[in-house]
């Protein structure tokens, strides 16, 4: 991935973009897959800052901010190392 000029988002050029995001107040990774099929958040990022799941256990209601924007997103929860969200991208 080349990182931009100016900036704190990375772009591998293959329909994929990460930046930086606050979850509850936490740095965390953020990763745009254009590809994707489904939103993913990190096992250990639920489990660490203790997130609420929703009626299925293996999914979070996540609310994160990128600079102004507030978004809040419905994803499936899975062990992963790459990134702390992983987002589908359309």
């Amino acid at each position: 991935m080349k990182k931009k000029e100016g900036s704190k988002e990375k772009d591998d050029g293959k329909g994929s973009r990460e930046t930086r995001c606050l979850i509850e107040g936490h740095p965390c990774l953020v990763a745009f897959v254009y590809e994707s099929d489904n939103n993913v958040v990190s096992q250990r990022l639920v489990e660490k800052v203790q997130l609420p799941t929703s009626i299925h256990p293996n999914q979070a209601r996540i609310k994160f901010s990128t600079g102004k924007c507030v978004k809040e997103v419905l994803c499936d929860i899975a062990p992963m190392n790459s990134c702390h969200l992983l987002l589908r991208w359309a």
